[in-house]
């Protein structure tokens, strides 16, 4: 390890170790399942509406509008559940009836991706039993740790295998290093990919910043008008 001002990098390496654990714990084979259950409803048609509140947000924006992320991905997005807001972002994802509101207006053809770390709160549950009972098909990346209500709510179940509270490398009398984020980004890309994979791979866009790339996704812009609102 190198030192830094007299002291070692020893905290970084076990948070290193940390996000590595929780990337060996994920079971992928639901991931295959569920994209085989979503390939045949974006082949006709239908987008994958992805929702998360508070930091579980990072996740819905994470494969939108990016280089090796398909075009058929729509982010949900509601200021109120940003983690701009600061505190008040977890009174709005415990609102009741946001959820439902958020997710009744989707198309039924489609299919919604729930991230939610605890499965707990009111909005991910609710958007999540609203999409199911309108017909679209039901994702959740979340943890199936005690006093999950998301699990239940959802067809398909991607575990991050997450440890309540999430946090993870004890500092101090605290515990810092989230791994949520890194475990949901993985069986996010892994779903986004294995489904594309079934389909062919012909709608998945690239940077803008390499040749030919602004005319090969103004193909794919013109093919999806959500990705330019």
């Amino acid at each position: 390890m190198t030192a830094v001002n007299g002291s070692t990098a020893a905290v970084a390496h076990r948070v290193r170790q940390a996000a590595l654990d929780a990337l060996d714990r994920l079971d992928l084979e639901p991931v295959a399942v569920a994209a085989a259950a979503l390939a045949p409803r974006v082949r006709a048609g239908g987008l994958l509406h992805v929702l998360g509140a508070g930091h579980s947000q990072l996740l819905a924006l994470e494969g939108f509008y990016r280089a090796g992320g398909p075009a058929w991905l729509h982010p949900l997005f509601d200021g109120r559940l940003s983690t701009a807001r600061g505190v008040r972002v977890t009174a709005f994802e415990r609102s009741p009836g946001l959820g439902a509101e958020l997710a009744g207006a989707l198309d039924p053809a489609g299919a919604l991706l729930v991230v939610s770390s605890s499965g707990r709160n009111a909005v991910p549950v609710e958007a999540a039993e609203t999409a199911a009972a309108a017909g679209l098909l039901t994702i959740a990346i979340t943890s199936r740790a005690p006093g999950n209500r998301l699990a239940a709510a959802v067809e398909h179940v991607l575990d991050s295998a997450v440890p309540p509270g999430d946090a993870t490398v004890p500092v101090g009398n605290a515990r810092m290093a989230p791994v949520s984020t890194v475990a949901g980004a993985v069986l996010l890309h892994g779903l986004l990919a294995e489904t594309e994979a079934l389909l062919g791979g012909d709608n998945v866009l690239v940077s803008n910043n390499v040749e030919g790339g602004d005319e090969h996704n103004a193909v794919l812009i013109a093919r999806y008008p959500h990705l330019a609102p």
